[in-house]
């Protein structure tokens, strides 16, 4: 898993024994330590869980809509799932999962 990824999706879960040695970089552990809600306030907590939970909103909104777009473009049959990956920006293998929905359908 890309590094970055793996940190955003499994900051929240671990401790700082925890911290694999990709961590260690200065620009990631200020974000961490930016990030350490344990360190916040009540009202920081509240607020930074209402900002999480909106970008998180939105970035399922864009999934969506993508995923909407990748389905037309499917239909259609006039793309191969190489070009339709690269015209939307978004990989082969999510393509290929849209495909596999569609085919469900």
């Amino acid at each position: 898993m890309e590094p970055n990824l793996f940190t955003m999706k499994s900051l929240h879960t671990t401790e700082p024994a925890q911290y694999p040695a990709f961590w260690n970089e200065e620009w990631l552990q200020r974000a961490i330590d930016e990030l350490n809600t344990r360190k916040m306030s009540p009202e920081e907590r509240a607020t930074f869980a209402r900002i999480t939970a909106a970008n998180a909103e939105a970035v399922n909104a864009e999934r969506r809509r993508v995923a909407q777009v990748v389905a037309n473009a499917l239909r259609r049959g006039k793309l191969t799932i190489e070009e339709i990956a690269e015209d939307n920006e978004v990989a082969v293998d999510f393509v290929r999962s849209v495909q596999a929905e569609l085919e469900k359908e």
